[in-house]
């Protein structure tokens, strides 16, 4: 008998498991489950904090929902749920901004110990239809690229912030400082700088061979007091590629005849965007922990026409060197292709130098857009920002962005081509056919060739 009433019981218990997990479950919304690299639930570690965001029509952070998430007796709890309504909120700003997918952001905390493990961005996308049923997403964080910082220490410092809480519980939030889109720019895809005695051609087109959509990534730099930093120092500011700001069948592209001793560059037009955030804790009140980051994006193209289902980026050529500085300090030479005259030096060629294990299959090509916005800024953003690049990518594993080619014209028989990459590393999302990965590369600092 006795036996026979823990049975039911367990039954019972059980039921209301499953009914209570049915009735919390979001519908045509999206469940985000939150991992470690292994597999192993982040809740495993602490009690965990969570912000999802996208961006708005303006190109600004947009919360969506936040919240905590612990571990409950021998249950894992590490499912983040967000509401129909706030998925669709974010699908209709993309819809809003034309774009085909729409991207979601997520910041997470952990909390163990008397210590705060504070996690660089991930995100995601999504397509625009709308889900009967729960979206499932799974977000392998590494809990290595955390910055950790004692939790007595921060509560020591002094308690000065403009921020009020909005909440009795103790939260973390990103708070942004400052930000500022810059439209109508000229965004090199191509930069020939020509040190030899031959006039060269470059043709560079950004598209897919296949109809498949592509956009600009997001680059994301984070670390402690990064603002303060004069130049870029790897060992303390962590680069990290996230999800694409829009996308769609875009296409664009030019040709440049760039004569010897001189530069040249192929540019396409969009709107760049920079945006400073530093992150606070708040109990009773909100005050700084010295971590901060800054986002450097495209938010849209200037479009000149539309072919079909295909957005015609303006474009163009312009002899001379773009109005910037480059970060020479951080940038190295690829090995070198020899080109005899007439020879035509596929841009493809290129990828299997400067990404060693990936080809350039997932960050496409890498844009200059820090460097565009350092020099726009007017003094606003750090020097070593112009260390940062764009990539554009289709979210396919088969698919390269950018395709084009450069010929020697002569009179010099023989020249060498050499793009070049970035010194240091940065954590790009590569996809191959089993799933997407984060693996660290050096990438182009733009597709910035020299000839010598």
């Amino acid at each position: 008998m006795r036996r026979k009433s823990v049975l039911v019981f367990l039954s019972v218990l059980l039921i209301v498991t499953a009914v209570g997990y049915i009735q919390a479950a979001p519908v045509g919304g999206a469940k985000l489950t939150l991992v470690d690299e292994t597999g192993r639930p982040l809740t495993y570690y602490g009690k965990v904090y969570y912000t999802i965001w996208t961006f708005d029509e303006n190109g600004n952070i947009k919360i969506l929902s936040k919240g905590s998430l612990e571990k409950r007796f021998i249950f894992s709890n590490n499912v983040v749920k967000l509401s129909s309504s706030n998925f669709r909120m974010a699908k209709e700003i993309a819809r809003k901004k034309g774009s085909k997918t729409a991207f979601i952001g997520v910041d997470v905390w952990v909390v163990k110990d008397g210590k705060l493990y504070t996690l660089p961005p991930e995100s995601f996308e999504t397509g625009l239809t709308e889900n009967t049923f729960a979206e499932n997403i799974k977000l392998k964080i590494n809990l290595k690229e955390a910055r950790v910082k004692e939790l007595k220490k921060l509560e020591e410092k002094e308690k000065t912030s403009t921020i009020r809480p909005m909440a009795h519980d103790v939260y973390y939030i990103w708070e942004t400082v400052k930000q500022k889109p810059y439209k109508n720019v000229e965004i090199p895809i191509l930069i020939i700088h020509n040190k030899a005695g031959s006039e060269v051609f470059g043709t560079a087109d950004i598209a897919v061979q296949v109809q498949k959509y592509w956009g600009p990534d997001v680059t994301v730099a984070f670390g402690d007091q990064i603002s303060k930093k004069v130049k870029f120092d790897p060992s303390s500011i962590t680069v990290k590629v996230l999800g694409r700001s829009i996308t769609d069948y875009y296409s664009g592209g030019d040709d440049v005849t760039v004569p010897s001793y001189s530069w040249g560059y192929v540019w396409v037009k969009g709107t760049v965007h920079y945006i400073y955030q530093k992150e606070y804790i708040c109990t009773a009140w909100c005050y700084p922990t010295g971590n901060e980051r800054y986002f450097a994006k495209i938010d849209s193209f200037s479009i000149k026409r539309k072919s079909g289902n295909i957005q015609v980026i303006t474009s163009g050529a312009t002899l001379g060197r773009p109005s910037y500085n480059f970060p020479d300090e951080w940038m190295r030479k690829s090995t070198g292709i020899s080109g005899s005259i007439g020879d035509r030096i596929g841009i493809d060629e290129f990828y299997g130098r400067i990404y060693a294990g990936s080809d350039g299959h997932s960050f496409g090509v890498g844009v200059p857009v820090g460097a565009i916005l350092e020099a726009l800024s007017g003094g606003s953003l750090p020097d070593w920002f112009n260390t940062l690049t764009v990539g554009f990518s289709t979210g396919d594993y088969a698919s390269y962005v950018m395709l084009g080619h450069l010929t020697n014209n002569g009179p010099q028989s023989t020249v060498t081509f050499y793009a070049m990459e970035s010194k240091y590393k940065v954590r790009i999302p590569v996809h191959h056919w089993y799933g997407t990965t984060y693996e660290n590369m050096n990438v182009p600092v733009g597709l910035y060739v020299e000839v010598s």
